[in-house]
């Protein structure tokens, strides 16, 4: 690491972990996997998968005041439940002003899932309404793509990252790129899971600086050797904007014992932040507590185990609301909140 890489780091050494400001804020009602993401107006919108009676629907959520109170904005799409496994959903704004909502949509029956999809919608009017636009991944027999992540590319193409089962216990990590604003999308790109059989998933990804080629992807990594299977929280990273990954696994945080998962990742300020869920407070696994760590050495290191809710909160994601605070999403009994969690210099 340069010197100058290590100066812009120390300053934050002594930082405190974060500490929470207020009490949780309603994000959403009937559902659970909440996201949010910065609009270019500087209001921020979200999402989650709302459970209604006979379906499930995607919508959105809007805030005008930095995450302090969300209103209804509009619906994704909805499927009935009986025919249909519809979720992870996750939005993106992109620089030609279009939104896009990448989501799981897989067809079942009673004997469970049949076909497997992620597919993706666009938005015109900033997550009011939506179109379908197109499939980018799908397997007809299986055994399962889930969870997709979206992230603005340094030459403006729009990466696509999801979870794809191999097989019995094995998981690996994809990207996929869009250079004509979602509507094709290039062949998959593994980047974890390939040299290894664990159960990879869950990605989210941060850059180290605005405009930064450095990255470091986070997800969910599980020892299918145990019985039932731990799982740990792992990151990779890459110095070219995602072309190649390091094959370094840096872990985030392993418990003894129990599990650590459903991970998220943001830069806040100088620090990258680390969210996941653990049972290690109790629960039976995924059930449990959602806790953020902190790195101030981008990524290499994590401290500052914090739990931000007890059990059960589930399915956590988080943004950014300035260099010193952030939202910590979660579902709690099939109620979506909001916590604002904020670091205070020593």
């Amino acid at each position: 690491m340069r010197l100058s890489t290590l100066l812009l780091y120390l300053p934050l050494a002594l930082a405190q972990a974060p500490v929470k400001s207020g009490d949780p804020i309603l994000f959403g009602e009937s559902g659970s996997y909440p996201r949010a993401i910065h609009l270019a107006d500087g209001s921020l919108l979200g999402t989650y998968t709302r459970w209604d009676v006979n379906n499930h629907t995607l919508v959105t959520v809007h805030s005008t005041d930095s995450g302090t109170t969300w209103t209804p904005h509009g619906e994704i799409t909805t499927e009935p439940t009986a025919t249909h496994d519809l979720d992870n959903p996750y939005v993106h704004h992109m620089p030609n002003g279009q939104v896009l909502a990448a989501f799981r949509n897989h067809d079942r029956d009673a004997s469970g899932w049949t076909h497997y999809r992620i597919v993706v919608c666009v938005s015109d009017d900033l997550g009011k309404t939506w179109r379908y636009l197109s499939t980018p991944a799908e397997m007809p027999a299986g055994p399962g793509i889930w969870e997709p992540f979206m992230q603005t590319s340094l030459d403006d193409s729009i990466q696509l990252y999801y979870s794809k089962e191999t097989g019995p216990g094995g998981q690996d990590s994809i990207v996929r790129r869009t250079y004509d604003n979602g509507a094709t999308w290039t062949e998959e790109q593994v980047f974890s899971g390939q040299d290894t059989n664990a159960r990879d998933g869950m990605i989210a990804v941060a850059p180290l600086a605005d405009r930064s080629p450095t990255k470091v992807a986070i997800f969910e990594s599980g020892d299918t050797s145990k019985n039932p299977t731990e799982f740990s929280v792992i990151t990779v990273r890459t110095n070219d904007d995602g072309a190649t990954w390091e094959p370094t696994r840096i872990p985030v945080y392993t418990p003894s014992g129990f599990s650590a998962g459903a991970p998220q990742i943001i830069r806040v300020g100088n620090r990258l932040v680390a969210s996941f869920g653990s049972n290690e407070l109790g629960g039976t696994w995924p059930e449990g507590a959602l806790q953020v760590m902190v790195s101030y050495d981008g990524g290499l290191t994590w401290s500052d185990r914090t739990t931000v809710k007890e059990r059960p909160a589930m399915w956590s994601g988080m943004i950014h609301v300035d260099d010193d605070s952030f939202l910590a999403l979660y579902e709690s009994n099939g109620t979506c909140y909001a916590q604002k969690m904020v670091f205070q210099s020593a």
